[in-house]
């Protein structure tokens, strides 16, 4: 009798002992995450906080134990304020920088005197020339080429193309609109470039001058503003573009946007993080895969996979 009472006591403290210690020990708890590690992001616009692309990097550092510190220059898409961001962060011995350049050929001495004094990956832009330790982006010729290829359809042969340069400079969307240059003038549009300004003002006055059979903007912030004046003018030409935010597919939806090239941003911002964070660790380089992108138009914006890429889950 006794022996049977000693065997229903400890055979479940033995049991509860186990458990314990599975729990405490098991992989993703707290014993197995690595030190906090302290990560520059330098954006090339102020974006608010709230956009698909932060969420990404957010839900990575929470995964990686990474503190993220946003830095945006003072003037969106200022290459010489992005140059001194990176100087100071250098200057204070930041262990990882994540960049997203304005311009390529402005950054280059600031990204080159950074090489071998902090763990830096670039963003959108390749920088691995200038001594970035990776870059994470989409493919660039290939996104160009594909919105050429959809522009095409609303411009007939001889007709012409308004695209929007909205951030000029030597950078990766600036590589898109060439490349769709290239593509539009080879099948027999003509080409006009459109320095693009928040306001709207140089747009509005190419159009008053008539004979635009299209308008294409190549990065989310001009595509969501022209996307604003097209639903004010009824007349406005049929406009293609690129990104994926709330604004964006309510312009896709009403039919203010023909069709456009969304890429996976949620995974842009998760796997820049990452990279960045494994460089900084280990010195390892990450081989990141050009983010995958898609063409999308109304009727097809609610298929499962467009329908992830419009509306993330995060």
């Amino acid at each position: 009798m006794k022996r049977k009472w000693l065997v229903q006591l400890v055979l479940p403290l033995l049991g509860l002992s186990t458990l314990f210690c599975l729990l405490a020990f098991a992989p993703g708890s707290a014993h197995s995450r690595p030190p906090l590690l302290e990560m520059s992001v330098i954006l090339r616009e102020n974006d608010g906080g709230a956009s698909t692309l932060r969420k990404g990097m957010e839900q990575a550092a929470a995964d990686l134990n990474v503190e993220l510190r946003f830095l945006a220059p003072a003037t969106d898409n200022c290459a010489q304020e992005q140059a001194q961001l990176l100087e100071r962060e250098i200057a204070g011995n930041a262990a990882a920088v994540l960049l997203i350049p304005a311009d390529r050929e402005a950054l280059s001495p600031a990204v080159t005197a950074a090489a071998g004094r902090t763990a830096l990956v670039t963003m959108e832009t390749d920088m691995t020339e200038q001594g970035a330790m990776v870059s994470v982006g989409v493919d660039h010729t290939a996104m160009g080429e594909a919105l050429g290829r959809i522009a095409l359809n609303g411009v007939p042969e001889g007709g012409t193309a308004l695209l929007l340069d909205s951030v000029p400079g030597d950078n990766g969307i600036r590589q898109r609109l060439e490349t769709a240059e290239a593509y539009l003038a080879s099948h027999g549009r003509k080409v006009m470039v459109c320095r693009w300004s928040a306001d709207g003002n140089a747009l509005r006055r190419v159009l008053r001058m008539g004979g635009i059979d299209a308008v294409v903007a190549f990065e989310a912030t001009a595509l969501e503003q022209a996307a604003e004046l097209a639903q004010q003018d009824w007349a406005f030409p049929l406009l293609y573009g690129v990104g994926s935010t709330p604004a964006i597919a309510a312009g896709l939806e009403r039919g203010k946007i023909t069709s456009l090239v969304a890429e996976n941003v949620f995974s842009k911002g998760y796997l820049a993080v990452e990279a960045t964070a494994a460089a900084a660790r280990r010195g390892a380089i990450l081989d990141i895969p050009y983010i995958s992108f898609s063409i999308i138009r109304q009727e097809t914006m609610y298929d499962p996979e467009n329908e992830k890429l419009l509306f993330p889950v995060t």
